[in-house]
């Protein structure tokens, strides 16, 4: 560092026509052109790259000005460059299907029409009599992660996506909810329709509390921990709407997301409601806020809280 301190530059002297050049060389004397990653300490000759080098080892003085004596200082040299951000891989189609990966292996697939959205529910084909088969990815060859029955409901977890290639080329696979991929139409590819149009399905309050008027009957929870926050209260008579698919705990507990009532029970029968209507809230007005409910208890010594609503059901079929 002392001999990079000391070291003489090569000064630049005018030449006759007054252009500059180096030690009074001529323009394009190459022996004395100016070379910044030059390094010949014998010759004390010092490239500006070398130089700089130099200059990042060197310690920096103790003394600050007074006008910033008060400030700390921290030495970036030894910091870590922020890294860039990760690249989408051009190959993925995350953005398309809203944020749900498409798994492995890796299949060609393409945007595809599809008269469904996140949230839709989808109900399996019956007149097939076969098993719907949940895979992991995309691809038809992802590993299997669980089978719906004929009848059974699933819900839409992004957008559809149709098989670019190969022999199952046309074919609708769909995201669902919690995880997975399933075959929505084979149809282009000389297949069934797996799966058809369906409502969310809505849920009637069948458990009464021995304490009859004093208290309700079901508490809405924000998350399905039992002993999460209280967000609405429900009275026996009370329909919900299923807002995702249910979970069952270690325990065997059956939990389920439900939007807010949409029928309350003084709707549905002549009798009052103490809560103040389905989905209350600490000052009995009607809750929006997406909550938990226990369906099934049974597993744990408890009662069935919640029954499929079969009339709304049959209201919709004959509606249809």
């Amino acid at each position: 560092l002392k001999a990079a301190q000391n070291a003489t530059w090569p000064r630049a002297m005018p030449d006759a026509e007054g252009h500059d050049s180096v030690d009074g060389s001529t323009e394009g004397s190459s022996p004395n052109a100016f070379d910044a990653s030059a390094w010949f300490p014998d010759g004390r000759e010092y490239g500006l790259y070398n130089l700089l080098l130099c200059r990042s080892g060197m310690p920096e003085p103790e003394s600050r000005p007074a006008e910033v004596e008060h400030l700390k200082f921290a030495d970036n040299r030894a910091m870590s460059q922020v890294s860039a951000s990760a690249q989408r891989d051009p190959f993925s189609s995350e953005e398309e299907t809203g944020g749900i990966s498409e798994g492995e292996p890796r299949e060609s697939t393409e945007n595809v029409a599809w008269p469904g959205k996140e949230g839709s529910w989808w109900r399996v084909n019956g007149s097939l009599g076969e098993d719907v088969i949940v895979r992991e990815g995309v691809s038809l060859s992802s590993p299997e992660l669980r089978r719906v029955s004929p009848g059974d409901l699933v819900q839409q977890g992004g957008s559809a996506r149709a098989l670019s290639g190969g022999r199952a080329r046309g074919c609708i696979r769909l995201p669902v909810r919690p995880c997975g991929w399933v075959t929505a139409d084979a149809s282009k590819a000389g297949g069934p329709k797996y799966l058809v149009r369906a409502s969310a399905p809505r849920w009637l309050v069948v458990y009464s509390s021995p304490n009859g008027g004093e208290s309700c009957d079901v508490i809405v929870r924000e998350e399905p921990a039992l002993d999460s926050g209280e967000v609405a209260v429900l009275r026996s008579g009370d329909i919900v709407e299923q807002a995702g698919p249910s979970l069952t705990r270690p325990d065997g507990i059956v939990r389920m997301p439900v939007t807010a009532a949409v029928a309350r029970r003084s709707d549905t029968s002549d009798g009052d409601s103490p809560c103040g209507g389905a989905a209350t809230g600490r000052h009995n007005k009607p809750v929006k806020t997406l909550g938990w409910v226990t369906v099934d208890a049974t597993a744990k010594g408890g009662p069935v809280f919640f029954k499929p609503d079969v009339d709304a059901s049959k209201r919709r079929r004959r509606r249809t």
